[in-house]
């Protein structure tokens, strides 16, 4: 008995990975019931000065000692990061760090304020986290490159720093979280592992968490970078929550462990997504970029406090799109949840060069998302657009 189970088993594992092609089918398609929308309920505008453009790379929100809410943004042009009051939208200062020399950083995309004396910024170039104060004076360099192995590219992540990809903070140590830009050869499935944890007093660095196999094994063609992002969320019960774009559930990982579990949380109207038709190697940017056009990707998962709901953004799929079409044409959809992850209804806002999604945070106010053009834009000013849910 136990050798026929066996062979069953190899055979379903040959069978599993002998296609190339993923087919991820949505499970709740067109079974689930709405009873909110997001609706948007007021606007907020930031001031840029005359070296500062809106579509920032990354944003924090951020609470000073008297409990001030502080909108903070990096300016990639002029390498600063630019502090505003949240509530009033008044500039109050900014804090500049060096290209060159001792407290130079090269590449910065990222950053997390721990504090004023603690400042953590992430350095694209060298794939270091650079520790600094608010002088824009570096403390302290921690490599995120295992540089005595030649092929550490194939085993470690790169990072693409966002709004909605930051820097978390969880019982002592930074959570730093990557991807793969390429497609995962089947071999390396088991030993990529696409998160850093940075211990804050040892900076000491451990990396764990690896892609669902069911997702991204048996050599499937996720190449260009768009499928293979990961979009973490710390959930109201501080369980670390993953959205991968090619799939309707959300993972939840074990911070001690590589352990995983995974819970529906997809769209009512997201068909099944599919994988690239062509081999890993030498895919065609026109392949590329035709599967991301024509296939549904969801995106980030934020959690909301003030009104204890989840959002998880969607890239709709254009099953019709032809080839050169713009990315900028895609829909944005807004998945809305209560925290026990129960679809409660979601909403498309636009398309994706009216909304800069990327750049989407939590207030008390409601869901911040950036909006970059259409009636009324003004490229002076970094401007909000608010959303709450309602009942319909």
């Amino acid at each position: 008995m136990y050798k026929k189970w066996y062979y069953v088993c190899l055979i379903f594992v040959f069978v599993s990975c002998s296609h190339d092609i993923a087919h991820i089918k949505n499970a709740g398609k067109g079974k689930l019931k709405a009873n909110y929308q997001l609706v948007k309920i007021e606007e907020k505008k930031f001031q840029l000065d005359s070296e500062t453009a809106p579509r920032p790379v990354y944003t924090q929100m951020f609470k000073d000692k008297s409990g001030t809410e502080l909108f903070t943004f990096f300016n990639s042009y002029n390498k600063s990061i630019y502090i505003y009051d949240y509530l009033s939208s008044t500039y109050i200062r900014s804090i500049h760090y060096d290209n060159e020399g001792a407290n130079g950083i090269l590449h910065p995309i990222g950053y997390y304020i721990k504090n004023m004396d603690s400042i953590f910024v992430y350095d694209m170039m060298k794939i270091e986290v650079a520790l600094t104060d608010s002088s824009g004076f570096v403390r302290d360099r921690i490599s995120l490159r295992n540089s005595s192995d030649n092929n550490w590219a194939l085993y470690y992540p790169q990072y693409s720093l966002s709004t909605v990809n930051p820097f978390i903070e969880r019982q002592g140590r930074l959570i730093l979280t990557g991807f793969a830009p390429f497609a995962i050869p089947s071999e390396n499935i088991d030993n990529f592992l696409f998160t850093a944890y940075i211990d804050l007093k040892t900076k000491q660095i451990e990396y764990h968490h690896k892609y669902p196999k069911a997702l991204y094994g048996c050599n499937y063609n996720w190449e260009g970078g768009f499928a293979t992002m990961v979009y973490p969320c710390l959930s109201h019960d501080e369980k670390l929550i993953f959205s991968f774009p090619v799939s309707h559930d959300l993972f939840f990982y074990d911070f001690k462990s590589e352990n995983l579990t995974k819970l529906y949380a997809g769209s009512n109207f997201a068909n099944t997504i599919h994988s690239i038709d062509h081999e890993q190697r030498r895919t065609p940017n026109e392949l590329i970029m035709e599967n991301y056009m024509q296939e549904d990707m969801y995106g980030a998962i934020l959690y909301d406090p003030y009104r204890k709901m989840y959002y998880r953004f969607l890239l709709q799929g254009m099953p019709d799109a032809a080839i050169g079409m713009s990315t900028g044409e895609k829909p944005v959809d807004i998945i809305i949840m209560d925290e026990n992850f129960n679809y409660l209804g979601e909403t498309t806002i636009g398309v994706e060069k009216e909304w800069n999604w990327t750049n989407s945070f939590v207030t008390l106010e409601g869901l911040n998302i950036e909006y970059t053009s259409g009636e009324g834009i003004d490229e002076d000013y970094l401007t909000f657009k608010i959303f709450i849910p309602k009942v319909i």
